[in-house]
């Protein structure tokens, strides 16, 4: 909540603990900002532009990133460099697109089903 003090536009810190809340939270978003797995891949199902901060690098975080979202989204941020990360979708030229995350999840669902084979 601290969080949310500090913040010059409204801002919403969910800790819930009903996973269907937080998907639903999630899916109204205009921009996700988590330490958790689940939120970060909840937020690439929904398009959302999302920034993760990890707890260090080689865990899962990266390894979820690397493989599954968009290269030029393939970063575990700390809160020093949520701006940074998070301006990557927004402005004149952002550096990454909700078509391309629309492009990658589909990527990842293929790759997913597939693996059912």
């Amino acid at each position: 909540k601290n969080v949310t003090e500090q913040m010059k536009e409204p801002a919403l810190v969910y800790e819930g603990e009903d996973v269907w809340k937080t998907v639903a939270v999630i899916s109204g978003a205009e921009a996700v900002f988590s330490s958790s797995l689940h939120v970060r891949i909840m937020a690439f199902i929904y398009l959302k532009p999302r920034v993760t901060w990890c707890p260090g690098p080689g865990g899962k975080h990266d390894n979820f990133i690397n493989l599954w979202d968009a290269p030029n989204m393939r970063v575990c941020g700390e809160v020093n460099t949520t701006w940074s990360i998070l301006n990557q979708y927004w402005g004149e030229t952002p550096g990454i697109t909700q078509e391309e995350t629309e492009i990658y999840y589909k990527k990842t669902v293929v790759k997913y089903m597939e693996s059912f084979r």
